[in-house]
């Protein structure tokens, strides 16, 4: 079913989403009106989004079985891999009844859709309409996924209308911070600029670079901040650190990809002055969400695929998603390897009817384990001043009850320095990783492992933890 045809099923009149599209396209650059990322789809999706985030519990349910059964029917049709599983499981998608419906169907896995790709793309869908994303690989297991025009389209609509939370709209004066940039023509280092978007480079985090950096916001004046935690973190620290002057006019940060951290989210706000907000979501597309613009909390649209949640242990939970918006290559019951804790089914603040999440813990392998076997949730509430002269640092573990503490120095750092100078720097950070972890006794031994000469994948998600142990087995027993 169409993007259109879905959403006047459940509108009782279209003038509601005309109006919304109308909105929207009046707060475009001229040039993005008709481009991919802002055609049909993006402007009704945005509007359907805006409309039924007013709806009650039983009327997003409802919407939400008629895309699951959509969805299930596609799959069972045209997508090689779910024909064989319904056909193995005498699964019948025209016969649901509820949500519940497809537990009897087994949980698909990174490894399994990495293994099988091919098999999970749609055969009614031309090859050569397809977009090809890859994930970073953050947990280990780097994926292929594909997507067709309409699954981008309503995936940046989503992105837009929960960024709009905070003020955000696509005609607000950006600043991205990626990987990978095309060469400038200036200067001789990486960024790109069109029209109210400044794009920098995060793989040139050198003080030459960063300086370059700061002169070239302080003139462009963005509205907004945008790129992973860990990278305005660093970015924030260096400005804090040699108390560079803040950009005026700045409306808020936007991080997203990585989980972030209490002392990361401090930093930032310390430096910027303005509220950092954070975007979940993944390529796989199956999940979505992001805060409340009253607090942290985080809502799951409910509009962009199905949620559930595998119990871990006590009160920690993986999430499950079916996606609803990618048609082209379909994922049903897909294990995230995203944990979290305290759900509920309605925001206090908000009011909306949505998935609420009040701690997002990361992924499963954001975890150590101790000498008895015992799991610990890395959620590090650090003072960022131990950062003064260290650029990065990582958590390795391979055993049990034994961790490498990897420390990227800054390049800054004098070679004239004694060794007593960088040991000083490890012992407070060595220090408040114990403390923030609240660690006792030998549970954990740490070895400090210093990287000399080796640059941080600064283009990458950053794991704060680098877990060869599989979590998993420690978490289920």
């Amino acid at each position: 079913m169409g993007t259109m045809e879905v959403i006047r099923k459940f509108m009782e009149s279209n003038w509601v989403i005309e109006r919304a599209a109308r909105e929207v396209l009046e707060r475009l650059p001229l040039r993005f009106r008709y481009g991919i990322s802002y055609g049909p789809a993006f402007r009704y999706w945005l509007g359907f989004l805006r409309e039924s985030e007013k709806w009650d519990r039983d009327r997003l349910e409802a919407y939400q079985f008629e895309q699951l059964k959509d969805l299930l029917i596609h799959a069972g049709k045209n997508v090689p891999y779910y024909r064989r599983v319904f056909r193995e499981y005498g699964f019948r998608p025209e016969n649901i009844q509820s949500l519940d419906d497809t537990k009897i169907l087994p949980y698909t896995d990174k490894k399994t859709v990495r293994d099988n790709v091919k098999e999970f793309i749609a055969v009614n869908i031309p090859r050569k309409s397809l977009f090809r994303k890859n994930t970073s690989g953050s947990t280990g297991i780097p994926l292929t996924i594909y997507s067709d025009k309409e699954a981008e389209e309503k995936h940046w609509a989503t992105v837009v209308d929960l960024w709009g939370r905070v003020g955000y709209t696509p005609k607000s004066k950006t600043v991205f911070f990626e990987g990978n940039i095309r060469r400038g023509s200036r200067d001789n280092f990486l960024w790109n600029k069109y029209g109210n978007t400044l794009v920098l480079s995060s793989n040139y985090f050198l003080d030459e670079w960063l300086e370059k950096y700061i002169k070239m916001i302080n003139r462009f004046k963005p509205e907004y901040l945008i790129g992973f935690p860990h990278t305005i973190a660093t970015f924030s620290a260096y400005i804090k650190n040699r108390r560079k002057p803040i950009f005026e006019g700045l409306k808020g940060v936007i991080v997203y990809a990585e989980n972030v951290y209490k002392w990361q989210r401090e930093i930032i706000k310390e430096v910027f002055g303005v509220r950092v907000f954070s975007d979940y979501g993944m390529v796989e597309k199956v999940i979505h969400g992001g805060e409340c613009e009253h607090s942290y909390s985080c809502h799951l649209y409910p509009q962009y695929g199905l949620t559930e949640y595998f119990h871990l242990q006590d009160s920690m939970y993986e999430l499950v998603g079916t996606g609803f918006i990618n048609y082209a290559m379909p994922l049903i019951r897909y294990r995230t390897g995203d944990v979290c804790a305290e759900i509920e089914t309605e925001c206090p603040d908000c009011r909306r009817n949505y998935d609420v999440i009040h701690a997002l813990e990361g992924r499963i392998s954001d975890f150590l384990i101790d000498s008895d076997g015992q799991v610990i949730s890395v959620h590090l509430n650090m003072d960022f001043s131990v950062f003064e002269n260290i650029k990065r640092f990582q958590l390795y573990q391979e055993c049990p009850g034994e961790v490498d503490l990897r420390i990227w120095f800054e390049d800054s750092y004098p070679d004239s320095y004694p060794d007593s100078y960088k040991d000083e720097d490890t012992n407070k950070i060595l220090s408040e990783v114990n403390r923030s972890l609240g660690l006792h006794g030998d549970r954990i031994k740490f070895a400090v492992v210093s990287i000399d000469g080796i640059q941080p994948p600064s283009s990458e998600k950053h794991r704060m933890v680098d877990q060869q142990l599989d979590i998993k087995d420690f978490l289920n027993h």
